[in-house]
């Protein structure tokens, strides 16, 4: 993180200052009707706990009322089943500065790439953990967190709340709070929130998070199999009216891989050693120099294509067979509690209408 003003190449984007001015708090509820979104939520949990998530949407958000989250939370723990599922099986984000819950359902592409991503930085990682100097005793601290949950405080919001994260990867120094490297697969849905989606990981963690970076493998026509890069940033900014923490876009949606599924000849993904942990544990790395880490258009089009594949033939895939006539017995559990068909069938019909509406108007946060 520069210090001084950084000048910017032309494809940079800053994010404008009017975009972090926060929205205005939703007003505390009077009474607990209020809390309309909380049972959609809990019936989401159960449709997924039951393997009828209608849909399989990878994305959905819920608009919470102040002290909904808390109330989702409270119901939760009365249902220990429930409880239990959720925290081990479902993926979601609460933005405790806007009171939006996100539920995560990565698709099968989606949990490919990451993997194929995340096991490249880790080889770079392992070959400069070889070495004898600084940056291998650094490197031999760095782990894959993947979807490790963090909590970022903020400043507006209940001194009890906080912002609750699970990326789809990570990367953790044994000494950091905070992962140095945080990457986002985005689509549809996500790619709309992915600029305020690394603002919060950047500023809440008060730079502890050095850079975002987002693979959107769902960008542009429906037909067409481009896929895109962007990188975020903080930068220094020396105003007239104080020094300025600001989010830059240093890498924005540039095509790695083009409309008919071929590898671009942008540079790719490349990330400084020093990127992996916050300043305060990175600065004898930078003094010998940083090391870099790069991951190319080549390998990352290759992992998208080898993932896409994958779960085309899935069907076609090699299994075990057993001979006929054996019986497979499992043992015998309690029939999980029901769900209630009128209440899965109000919240199907919420939530197709939830998507319509998504998909004519898209208002920002």
């Amino acid at each position: 993180m520069s210090m001084s003003q950084t000048p910017l190449k032309e494809h940079q984007h800053i994010t404008p200052p009017s975009s972090f001015v926060d929205a205005p708090l939703t007003p505390p509820p009077t009474d607990k009707k209020a809390f309309t979104q909380a049972p959609r939520v809990l019936t989401l949990f159960k449709l997924i706990e039951a393997g009828r998530h209608v849909g399989q949407h990878p994305w959905t958000e819920f608009q919470l009322t102040r002290g909904e989250y808390d109330e989702i939370e409270r119901r939760l723990e009365q249902d220990e089943c429930l409880w239990g599922f959720v925290k081990d099986k479902i993926r979601y984000d609460y933005d405790a500065r806007r009171h939006r819950l996100v539920v995560r359902m990565p698709t099968s592409v989606h949990e490919l790439l990451i993997d194929s991503v995340e096991d490249a930085i880790r080889s770079e990682l392992k070959t400069i953990r070889g070495g004898s100097d600084k940056a291998a005793l650094f490197a031999q601290k760095v782990r894959a967190a993947r979807s490790t949950i963090f909590h970022f405080p903020v400043d507006d919001a209940s001194p009890t709340t906080e912002s609750k994260h699970e990326p789809d990867a990570s990367f953790l120094h044994a000494d950091a709070k905070y992962p140095g490297v945080i990457i986002e697969v985005s689509y549809s849905q996500k790619r709309k929130r992915l600029d305020r989606l690394a603002e919060e990981y950047l500023l809440d963690s008060d730079a502890s998070v050095r850079v975002v970076v987002g693979l959107d493998i769902e960008y542009g026509r429906k037909r067409s199999q481009e896929a895109t890069l962007s990188v975020w940033r903080t930068h220094m900014f020396h105003t007239d009216d104080g020094d300025e923490l600001r989010v830059v876009r240093e890498i924005a949606d540039e095509a790695f891989r083009d409309d008919q599924g071929n590898p671009t000849d942008h540079p790719g993904l490349r990330l400084q050693l020093s990127d992996f942990a916050c300043e305060g544990l990175t600065e004898d790395v930078v003094r010998d120099g940083d090391q870099e880490i790069l991951l190319s258009t080549q390998q990352l089009c290759q992992y998208l294509t080898d993932a896409e594949d994958k779960v085309r033939r899935w069907g076609m895939l090699v299994k075990n067979s057993i001979p006929p006539g054996v019986k497979k017995r499992k043992r015998s559990e309690t029939p999980p509690e029901r769900m209630a068909s009128d209440d899965e069938a109000k919240y199907v019909e919420q939530e197709q209408r939830a998507t319509k509406r998504m998909e004519d108007d898209d208002p920002d946060y």
